[in-house]
């Protein structure tokens, strides 16, 4: 029997399979990542857990009853993996504390913390919500961002956030029927549409200027899109088009926190990852999907390409694809 939780307008379909604390933290732990969890009767605790994977970024739905979820030096010790987790309050409250900073979420705001530093979730009442996991290597803004943060918070009821979250919830239905295409399309847009509504939420000093170098680097951006096929596009064709130096372009490009070479680097990545996941191009060589987007060094590029995604482009193509088949 299935029944639904409502809160806000956004509901949490029980899957009608509530688990003890051992199966739960199981299933948390290999579709999220570890925590250590304590609660006042493991017996008493029942738990319900939802998860979806499109590609490198996954979606996870809770609903449960008061408990503690820790990670501890020891399990960011053992991963490698680093992800930004957003979570999305819609019962209960959860109180979060990681690198000396502490929150409380209620429905309707919103949470982020990441994987790579040791965190503390507090969960009370009718706990309830739905969560993003992206690895940090998916977005485009500079690590060095991420350095001093520790638990936030934001209103949830601002810019993307609802829509988003509607988004979030209509995925669970739909996922086990979608082709491998449609899987990386649901990847690319659900790691655009968190970055972007990250950047509303949560500026950079960088992003609040409203200058004529934010209207340059729009201009550069919408040109490195529109060229990124052309194998011989660099900063200095760039420049170029926007009738600027190319120091200047550099120091327009270190304002938003990344530089001209990377982020056409990070484009070409995606655009290829994309390309990999799609059933109607299984058939062409890993190395003509390169050439498609101007990749010039295949060699280099899978290299980079294994560092991030932790296998080789052939490998992921295989495992984009074959993970539809196997559904």
């Amino acid at each position: 029997m299935k029944h639904e939780s409502w809160l806000g307008g956004v509901g949490i379909e029980s899957s009608g399979r509530r688990q003890n604390l051992e199966a739960w933290g199981e299933r948390v732990g290999n579709d999220v990542m570890p925590f250590r969890f304590a609660v006042q009767d493991d017996n008493a605790f029942q738990g319900d857990f939802q998860a979806a994977k499109f590609l490198s970024a996954s979606i996870f739905s809770m609903a449960t009853r008061d408990h503690t979820a820790e990670r501890t030096v020891e399990h960011v010790r053992n991963e490698d993996d680093e992800y930004v987790i957003v979570t999305f309050q819609v019962g209960g409250m959860l109180k979060l504390t990681q690198h000396g900073k502490q929150v409380q979420l209620t429905p309707g705001q919103i949470g982020l913390y990441l994987s790579s530093k040791p965190a503390q979730l507090e969960c009370y009442g009718d706990y309830q919500s739905h969560s993003v996991r992206i690895p940090l290597d998916r977005l485009n803004t500079r690590s060095k961002r991420w350095e001093g943060l520790g638990a936030l918070t934001f209103d949830g009821n601002q810019g993307l956030a609802p829509p988003i979250l509607n988004f979030l919830t209509g995925l669970y239905p739909t996922e086990p029927t979608l082709t491998s295409s449609a899987r990386a399309a649901v990847a690319n847009h659900l790691v655009g549409l968190i970055e972007a509504m990250l950047g509303d939420l949560h500026p950079s000093e960088e992003d609040s200027l409203q200058s004529p170098a934010a209207e340059l680097l729009e201009q550069c951006l919408i040109f490195i899109e529109a060229n990124l096929s052309d194998p011989q596009l660099n900063p200095q064709m760039v420049a170029d088009s926007a009738h600027i130096s190319v120091r200047y372009l550099h120091q327009i490009f270190k304002q938003s926190g990344m530089t001209c070479a990377s982020y056409i680097r990070l484009r070409r990545m995606e655009r290829v990852r994309a390309d990999l996941a799609l059933e109607e191009f299984a058939m062409v060589p890993v190395e003509k999907l390169l050439q498609r987007w101007g990749v010039q060094n295949p060699s280099h590029f899978g290299q980079v390409f294994k560092r991030i995604e932790g296998c080789t482009p052939t490998e992921f193509r295989r495992q984009a694809i074959g993970a539809r088949g196997t559904r």
